[in-house]
């Protein structure tokens, strides 16, 4: 493959950097999917060996993610995913717990998504709609087969079959105010937006945060990273006049691209 530097022009530097990513992405896949297609390894395999087959900058996403449990591991509380998608997040945090908490049943994961994809974009989400559909693409999952996963995941449970994790489908901005209505005694150690918009972000703060426990984890996918404008405009909003939290990032991953630790 032709790795040669782009120079930049007068013309978008963002565009050329996009297009050489955009080549080498392909070329990883092609490569990869043309191996697979070839060879005799079997799905079982593959899973027992993912770190040969991930790319580089994937592994640093589920180091973050580690980090960030072991910030709450000793902290009472559940974990609560607002997006979804395909479940690296709620897999990874359920698969934490069984590891590390494998005799307390009650810390769950929950994992809120529409399980559409990217939608129902506002105002405060600035210029994320263009870029999305130029770029990503909707991120449409299926929420029949999130909840298969799920299933397949709690029966490897330390306790087969007892639920870990646990899908709640449909528009965030409105499950999310109905679920807070009756907690049932929840509380939050870990609540973690990775919708990147505003709307779903601004409903997870205002009926969410208030369960989440003092030295609790509170974390953001898309926080300051044009052109995603959402969480950061949700999170500044609800922290208007009041006591404004301090917030870190990772040193090696850019997912989480912001968290804070509750006081």
């Amino acid at each position: 493959m032709n790795n040669k530097y782009i120079k930049p022009t007068n013309a978008n530097v963002d565009e050329a950097l996009k297009e050489q990513y955009a080549e080498r992405d392909q070329m990883y896949w092609e490569t990869i999917n043309g191996f697979l297609a070839s060879s005799s390894i079997s799905a079982e395999d593959m899973l027992k060996n993912y770190p040969a087959f991930i790319r580089r900058r994937d592994l640093p996403r589920l180091l973050a993610h580690y980090e960030l449990f072991k910030l709450i591991k000793d902290v009472p509380g559940s974990i609560v995913e607002l997006g979804v998608y395909l479940g690296a997040g709620l897999f990874t945090f359920s698969k934490l717990l069984e590891t590390f908490c494998p005799g307390d049943r009650s810390r769950k994961v929950y994992g809120f998504d529409t399980f559409e994809g990217y939608t129902n974009f506002k105002k405060n989400d600035a210029e994320s709609k263009e870029w999305i559909e130029d770029s990503i693409g909707t991120k449409v999952s299926n929420v029949e087969m999130m909840q298969k996963l799920c299933d397949i995941n709690n029966l490897d449970n330390f306790i087969a079959g007892v639920e870990r994790s646990v899908i709640i489908p449909g528009d965030v901005s409105k499950t999310v105010p109905e679920f807070a209505k009756n907690p049932n005694g929840l509380r939050i150690s870990l609540l973690y937006f990775d919708t990147n918009l505003y709307e779903p972000t601004a409903a997870g703060l205002e009926h969410l945060y208030k369960y989440v426990i003092p030295g609790g984890i509170v974390a953001f996918n898309g926080f300051g990273i044009p052109p995603w404008e959402g969480e950061a405009k949700a999170f500044e909003e609800f922290f208007e006049g009041k006591k404004m939290p301090k917030l870190k990032k990772m040193d090696f991953s850019h997912i989480p691209s912001a968290y804070f630790v509750k006081e």
